[in-house]
């Protein structure tokens, strides 16, 4: 493949300065308490045209990043703690997006169709569409089933790995330099950088398992593949483990090869039958839990905060992708409209607030 050159100077133009601080400011405009406007935004907000050229000043002399604030979250969904680090918000934040906005094209160029995860356009029901196709019109193609997992694969990427690949697929030795900075300190879960240096890095590796199986899917470092043949998934995870081992990985201890008609393959938090879509048995059971508690709040007339609203919406969303006829009927008709207008009104009422922030600093320069 090609390499690209020349894309220092997009990276430090005012256009894809300015988109990037419109992105940056777009989530982080305000703090963890709502009536809390995030002062920086708001400084950055009032000072584009200064902010740009500081921008491109600090890339020009060698972007330093600052300590990522690391912090412990669960994961509910995989059933795990995480280390989750929060890069500074300027200028780091807004340099990584500038970055990334240049290189996306790029690093797409290669990217496998079934690759999913962290890509605009890509996320968990672009893969669930995909397998639900694959067991209900290819029945053959989908007898065995492999479920496969890195181990710790944003701690253990080596560094030297990822700038190899960028090597390959960029050659604009400024762009290569700033890459190296951002990721001095590693890769890490919550950069937004990471995940795509982490999809790139895995993309020679997607090409070898083409090989061997039919149909496939990667949803990050989970790889969910399905064969007619078990020798042929035992091949391709032999390769895997093969190339993995070259860059200073592994698999976890507990990948499987299971045949279709036993078990139902687990992927992307459903499993998956020839004509239908369960959710996981741990998920079903939060979201249970989770509506059990706004009818005990409702009861007592308490109030619904906005959080256990944002959260008990997503799970209904979750269920629109499974067969859910009999969760759904046994609902109340209003409990969904009733935690929408929980979150209209919230968000109208952080618009206003904001718009009268902008408004008051506008008052005082002038």
């Amino acid at each position: 493949m090609k390499r690209v050159g020349r894309l220092f100077e997009k990276v430090i133009s005012e256009s894809n300065l300015y988109k990037a601080i419109t992105e940056v400011n777009k989530t982080h405009r305000w703090n963890h308490y709502p009536d809390k406007p995030n002062k920086t935004v708001l400084w950055v907000e009032k000072t584009k045209i200064e902010r740009i050229n500081e921008l491109r000043k600090i890339i020009c002399d060698g972007f330093v990043p600052a300590p990522c604030v690391v912090k412990k979250r669960y994961d509910h969904n995989a059933q795990k703690w995480r280390m989750i680090s929060e890069p500074k918000l300027y200028p780091d934040q807004y340099v990584h997006h500038a970055l990334i906005q240049v290189i996306q094209p790029v690093l797409m160029r290669g990217m496998d169709r079934w690759c999913c995860g962290s890509i605009k356009g890509r996320g968990a029901h672009y893969g669930i569409r995909a397998i639900r196709k694959w067991m209900k019109n290819d029945r053959n193609g989908t007898r065995w089933c492999a479920e496969v997992d890195i181990r710790h694969f944003y701690d253990s990427t080596p560094k030297s790995a990822v700038m190899k690949r960028m090597k390959c697929l960029i050659k604009d030795y400024r762009v290569l330099d700033l890459i190296g900075r951002i990721i001095s300190d590693g890769i890490k879960i919550g950069v937004y950088c990471s995940q795509w240096f982490e999809n790139t890095l895995l993309q020679p590796l997607d090409c070898i398992i083409r090989k061997y199986v039919k149909h496939y899917i990667r949803y990050m470092d989970n790889f969910t593949l399905f064969s007619n043949r078990k020798k042929d998934l035992k091949k391709a995870i032999l390769e895997i483990q093969k190339w993995l081992s070259q860059i200073g990985l592994k698999l976890k201890d507990n990948w499987q090869i299971f045949r279709v008609k036993n078990r139902l393959p687990n992927a992307l938090g459903y499993r998956f039958g020839r004509n239908y879509v369960l959710l996981r048995k741990h998920t079903l059971l939060r979201f249970r839990r989770c509506i059990k508690r706004y009818y005990v709040l409702m009861d007592k007339n308490r109030p619904i905060s906005l959080r256990f609203a944002q959260g008990l919406l997503s799970r209904f969303g979750m269920l629109r992708h499974c067969n859910s006829g009999k969760i759904y009927n046994g609902i109340r008709k209003h409990t969904q409209r009733h935690l929408k207008n929980i979150v209209r009104a919230y968000q109208r009422k952080q618009q206003a607030t904001w718009s009268e922030y902008l408004l008051k600093h506008n008052a005082k320069e002038g």
